[in-house]
């Protein structure tokens, strides 16, 4: 019997050293920790979950969770949770608390059913983790994202107002072009289409008196609006002879009185390149000069095209320039086509850019009465760049000069 005694009392020794120990985890285990039973009574709380209430372990273990919580917060807040727990469920959820001291901490908190040895559910075993970090996180993420959201629903707001001001613009650049000719003598069609950016491309032509006409285009490096504005103050100084001591029915006179105006220097680096034609209806005789821009594309009757390239540097370069002009005879049928580079440079298949002798062999081939070439121009860049619109605004003219028997 002593023996036995003895026994027994070293296995309860036993039992309360692993109590003890067991107390001792749960007590410095980082998260809390309740033990609740089946009539909703505290029999176990930890030291963490003591510290974080700001209580005593006297003033949960044996009392009830309406108790220590209110009758009305037990009953609308946590008799459902645990009675889901009792029932065998494990219960879930996440939700903040006013811990010691006033602040607002994020818990995750889980109940387990306990199980006796009769796999009966007597307790439930609440963990609590405290993620507080993790949802002032999520929170500073969904401000930052409510505010990103802001930021575009405004820029977006901008955007529609700036391209609604691009789009008048646009139309007020385009409400400057003058109307198609088609005289016995005289026809001149042309096509323009804007990019999806303002560009600064543009024409014109009007008489100078009963006897002269003058044609002129004109490309503003660049795209916006700066480019834009640039090249309708050009065209209206061309369109209203505003230059000073220039005789309109001289082109060299002309670049030379524009190139005064309009240094890049005083124009934010912007410069102009263009044509600009004298077309004297008496003699036939037309006088021309370009500033830089892509050549002149002439045909004569039924000759093959040739190429007028410019003999003058871009307009705004160097104040001191000299230009030159050129002049031909139109007594024979002559076809003139004036472009702007948003006409031919579109990559072609194989990666290749698309050069001026490119568009000088499709008009070759495509040349019309009715200069339906443009048109066709048009979509064949359009296909090239797999149906989306061009880079560059498409700025062609086509001028048709009838022989003197064709009259």
């Amino acid at each position: 019997m002593k023996g036995k005694s003895a026994t027994d009392r070293a296995h309860n020794e036993y039992l309360r050293d692993i109590e003890e120990k067991y107390k001792f985890i749960v007590d410095a285990y980082r998260e809390m920790m309740t033990l609740i039973n089946s009539d909703y009574v505290y029999e176990l709380v930890n030291d963490f979950w003591c510290q974080t209430f700001g209580k005593t372990r006297e003033e949960f273990i044996g009392k009830t969770v309406a108790e220590v919580w209110g009758e009305k917060r037990f009953k609308s807040e946590i008799k459902g949770k645990i009675d889901q727990c009792l029932q065998g469920k494990i219960y879930s959820e996440e939700d903040s608390f006013i811990i010691a001291g006033g602040g607002i901490r994020y818990y995750a908190l889980t109940y387990f059913p306990f199980r006796n040895s009769k796999n009966e559910i007597t307790h439930v075993v609440g963990v609590t983790k405290d993620i507080t970090e993790r949802k002032e996180a999520e929170i500073a993420l969904k401000e930052s994202e409510k505010e990103l959201k802001e930021l575009n629903e405004q820029k977006d707001r901008y955007l529609a107002i700036v391209n609604s001001d691009l789009d008048n613009a646009s139309r007020y650049v385009h409400s400057l072009l003058p109307a198609m000719i088609n005289a016995p003598e005289l026809r001149i069609d042309w096509k323009i289409v804007p990019s999806y950016k303002l560009g600064g491309d543009s024409f014109g032509y009007h008489r100078l008196d009963d006897e002269h006409l003058a044609i002129y285009m004109l490309d503003v490096t660049g795209h916006g609006v700066g480019a834009a504005l640039h090249c309708v103050s050009a065209l209206n100084t061309l369109k209203f002879m505003t230059l000073t001591d220039t005789d309109f029915g001289k082109p060299n006179e002309v670049l030379h009185g524009l190139n005064q105006v309009f240094q890049m220097s005083a124009h934010d680096s912007l410069f102009i390149t263009m044509w600009y034609l004298v077309y004297n209806r008496a003699t036939r005789l037309l006088t021309y000069a370009g500033a830089g821009h892509p050549p002149l594309i002439v045909f004569k009757n039924d000759g093959l095209p040739v190429k007028i390239f410019s003999e003058n540097t871009p307009i705004g370069l160097d104040s001191k320039m000299e230009f030159k002009s050129g002049s031909f005879n139109l007594s024979e049928k002559t076809e003139i086509y004036i472009y702007t580079d948003g006409a031919y440079e579109t990559e072609k298949p194989g990666g290749k850019m698309m050069t001026v002798d490119d568009l000088m062999n499709f008009i070759s081939k495509h040349r019309d009465p009715s200069a339906n070439e443009l048109g066709k121009l048009y979509e064949s860049l359009i296909n090239m760049n797999a149906g989306r619109d061009l880079e560059d605004d498409f700025t062609i003219m086509k001028i048709t000069c009838k022989s003197v028997t064709d009259i």
